[in-house]
């Protein structure tokens, strides 16, 4: 596989798993963090990056309402050269048009979850979301897409891959919980996904996708479709509180 090369793009939290992942298979040539490195926010991402060296993959780990004109800004950057790009979730808001590319690698860490059944009957989440979520720009639904793809895109995901009813819901307080339930020997099964496993599913999507895999944008249409679909139904920020969220498979 070889070393590879990779830049940066956004440095908060979830680029941490990034980094981890990354340290594992190469390193670093830049990071591009406006807020962090105290550039304007408007900062041209295209003049940065024409002083920088190329790099084997792009990863943009920015706020989600930046990842579509970023991902588009990178592809004309990149041109037909070999150099990739890894989005995180969401690739694109619920009302943006997906961009197909081959170039694109798709985050969606729980498909390499280790020990998935190959069916499921049902896959469930319990978020706590209070206040405060609200008041930061996870909280705002014009920056995530909303609370229904924002919290949710993981799971339903998981759900169409296993053939699985779907049931989410979002609370003010209490306790989080997310299993699959599925049937060994006969019997009801729930396989919980423990925070603890995620850094693993990170390791494993860049093996996969350093190894010629990945998750192309081609394969989240319908993906795409259901979370814009439910969005509409169930509301974007907080008029989805408290509210039981059911999607069964025979609409995936």
């Amino acid at each position: 596989m070889g070393m590879k090369t990779f830049g940066l793009i956004g440095d908060g939290k979830i680029a941490e798993k990034h980094r981890r992942s990354i340290a594992k298979f190469g390193h670093f040539e830049f990071i591009y963090d406006p807020i962090k490195m105290q550039f304007q926010s408007k900062l041209s991402l295209q003049k940065y990056l024409n002083k920088c060296p190329s790099v084997d993959y792009y990863v943009i780990a920015s706020p989600s309402d930046f990842h579509r004109q970023q991902t588009q800004i990178i592809l004309n950057h990149i041109g037909n050269s070999d150099s990739q790009i890894i989005v995180e979730k969401p690739a694109v808001l619920p009302w943006e048009p997906l961009i197909d590319s081959s170039k694109i690698n798709v985050v969606l860490q729980l498909r390499y979850l280790p020990g998935l059944p190959e069916k499921a009957d049902s896959v469930k989440a319990v978020f706590v979301r209070d206040e405060a979520y609200f008041k930061t720009w996870k909280g705002d639904a014009r920056k995530t897409g909303g609370l229904f793809l924002n919290l949710f895109i993981h799971f339903i995901d998981l759900a169409i891959q296993l053939d699985a009813d779907f049931e989410g819901l979002v609370i003010p307080k209490g306790n989080q919980e997310k299993y699959i339930q599925h049937r060994s020997e006969g019997h009801k099964t729930q396989r919980f996904i423990m925070p603890n496993e995620i850094q693993t599913c990170y390791d494993l999507m860049y093996e996969d996708i350093l190894s010629d895999g990945g998750i192309k944008p081609k394969e989240l249409f319908y993906l795409n479709w259901i979370l814009q679909r439910n969005s509409e139904i169930f509301g974007y920020g907080k008029e989805a509180m408290n509210k039981v969220i059911r999607i069964g498979k025979e609409l995936m």
